[in-house]
């Protein structure tokens, strides 16, 4: 009986340490604050005409590991961390991948993004390779840091395998200052021109290498 009782009061002082511990821990815990580069989802665009421009579709890509989640990745120097208490609202790939579609499905170019499923026959492949995208603290830690973007775009035609198009690019956009929203403005600064990158070597690659 003795040790029946021991035993419970020993379970309920774990309980009792551990609701404590939880009690303790939760408010000291901030909430990270979510941050996107893709357009406003309550802001409609207007598709452009797909009339007369070329059909194309995604042909593989990476994007650099360490950044694709949806922590912001920053460097300074050969160190590398996560942003504190800031996140992106889906990882980083999915965001981009869905920055680009809208940015073809606004774009009057020649050529004319299509996902899978979408009617239409492609006549050439885009493969976008992102290596970098973080925020570099070239200045030291209290300073605003530079986001950078690195991109490798390959356009190719599809009936015969042939590379009509490839192009490296580095963007790169300074924070107004070191903070995470202006951070994130910077990223986005950043994703918007390396988009218009992709779309005008796709453009120039379709106009180059006639499909048939």
């Amino acid at each position: 009986m003795t040790l029946n009782r021991n035993l419970s009061r020993l379970a309920a002082a774990v309980a009792t340490l551990t609701l404590a511990g939880c009690i303790t821990l939760l408010p000291d815990s901030q909430p990270a604050q979510l941050y996107r580069f893709t357009p406003d989802p309550l802001k409609q665009i207007a598709p452009a005409p797909t009339e007369g421009r070329t059909p194309l579709i995604r042909a593989g890509g990476n994007f650099h590991p360490a950044a694709a989640g949806d922590r912001i990745l920053t460097a300074e120097g050969a160190q590398a961390a996560y942003l504190a208490n800031a996140r992106w609202t889906q990882s980083a790939s999915v965001l981009f991948d869905q920055a680009l579609v809208a940015a073809f499905a606004s774009s009057t170019g020649p050529a004319r993004l299509i996902t899978p499923g979408e009617l239409g026959r492609p006549a050439f492949g885009l493969r976008v390779d992102v290596s970098r995208f973080e925020a570099d603290y070239d200045k030291g830690p209290r300073a605003a840091p530079e986001v950078r973007v690195n991109l490798h775009i390959v356009v190719t035609r599809l009936r015969d395998q042939k590379v009509v198009r490839e192009q490296s690019f580095t963007v790169t956009r300074r924070a107004s200052e070191n903070r995470s929203g202006a951070i994130a403005e910077a990223f986005r600064d950043a994703a918007s021109e390396a988009l218009g990158a992709i779309i005008t070597t796709a453009d120039e690659g379709v106009a180059a290498g006639p499909a048939v």
